[in-house]
């Protein structure tokens, strides 16, 4: 099974809507994110750049985090060859200390946090940068596929379980991923498990709204 990577080169990526992973169509951007102009937007892990653009192309303010320099270059010769600005900034997705608090509208994370082991630290810098009833957006692959060994979901290479590592990417269930928001002071209101040609779900995609203050 394939899952997109967002540090390799993806071919021919559309800037016109969030790509949230295998199986997710666009219907779900509109869903979770809503309306974009204006709006301040969060890019953790931003990759290549290509949400962090094409948001801004269609008129959302938005910030870019990524701790890969190469990543960073790539994304900031893609705003430049699409003419947008993009506040970049390079840093771990825990580390947001050169953010406001309350300072967001939005935050989206984009299979980048399969790439963390400690979700909690993330979501507690999260929640502290969201404005109050903000919400977080995030996209991982789905354990199932990555703890899969070929097209057989009864066969896997490790434990469906919290700190369980396939490679360099880290199996965040949604158990997990529940229950380190609500402990962040984060509202679960939408979670999408979705499938794209295969046997077991390809892509965990999880909304949440900021509580208190």
């Amino acid at each position: 099974m394939s899952l997109h990577d967002p540090r390799l080169p993806v071919a021919n990526p559309s800037l016109d809507v969030v790509d949230f992973g295998p199986g997710i169509g666009a219907d779900v951007e509109r869903r979770l994110i809503g309306e974009i102009s204006g709006r301040r937007i969060l890019d953790l892990g931003c990759g290549q750049g290509h949400a962090a653009v094409g948001l801004a192309k269609r008129g959302a303010r938005v910030i870019a985090v990524d701790d890969d320099v190469a990543q960073l270059g790539a994304a900031r010769s893609l705003a430049a060859q699409h003419e947008v600005t993009i506040e970049f900034h390079q840093a771990k997705q825990a580390e947001l200390a050169f953010l406001a608090a309350d300072h967001v509208d939005l935050a989206l994370a984009i299979t980048s946090l399969s790439f963390v082991q400690d979700l909690s630290r993330v979501f507690r810098q999260v929640h502290r940068v969201v404005g109050p009833g903000g919400h977080f957006v995030l996209a991982v692959p789905h354990p199932a596929a990555l703890v899969a060994t070929g097209d057989d979901p009864n066969q896997a290479t490790v434990a469906w379980d919290v700190d369980e590592q396939v490679g360099d990417r880290w199996v965040h269930t949604g158990e997990a991923i529940v229950t380190a928001l609500t402990r962040a002071n984060f509202a679960v209101d939408q979670l999408l498990e979705r499938r794209d040609n295969a046997l077991a779900p390809a892509t965990l995609v999880v909304r949440a709204r900021k509580l208190g203050v």
